[in-house]
């Protein structure tokens, strides 16, 4: 179940981040799906915990990429609270620094040995 919630919601804030990075900045439908990708990347961070790290556990199951998800969690926050402060150009760095973090764990779920690339039939 866990690793189904973190699935969809990882994919969601993929797509859904894309389509808010590429969109006209401050209208409706940009707060809207800013808040959507926001709770989609604050879910797929903390169901991460309750994942595996795969290679080179750090703490009991926790690997290296739960730093990420950790940070994640940070820019997450601090990308919120600047906006609500008025500072655009903060909160526009730490919004494309978390969604660049999130691009490169996916990517990193694409290599040899990974569940995610078995999935999709690369690396035979």
């Amino acid at each position: 179940m866990t690793l189904y919630l973190h699935l969809v919601s990882s994919l969601l804030a993929l797509s859904v981040g894309a389509l808010v990075l590429m969109m006209r900045k401050g209208t409706l439908v940009h707060r809207l799906l800013g808040v959507t990708w926001v709770l989609a990347m604050a879910i797929a961070a903390l169901s991460s915990f309750w994942l595996g790290g795969g290679v080179l556990p750090l703490v009991g199951h926790l690997g290296p990429i739960h730093l990420l998800s950790l940070w994640v969690l940070v820019a997450l926050v601090v990308a919120v609270g600047s906006i609500i402060r008025g500072r655009v150009r903060r909160h526009r760095e730490w919004m494309l620094g978390a969604y660049l973090g999130l691009v490169g764990a996916f990517a990193g779920t694409l290599m040899p040995g990974r569940w995610m690339a078995a999935q999709l039939g690369l690396w035979m």
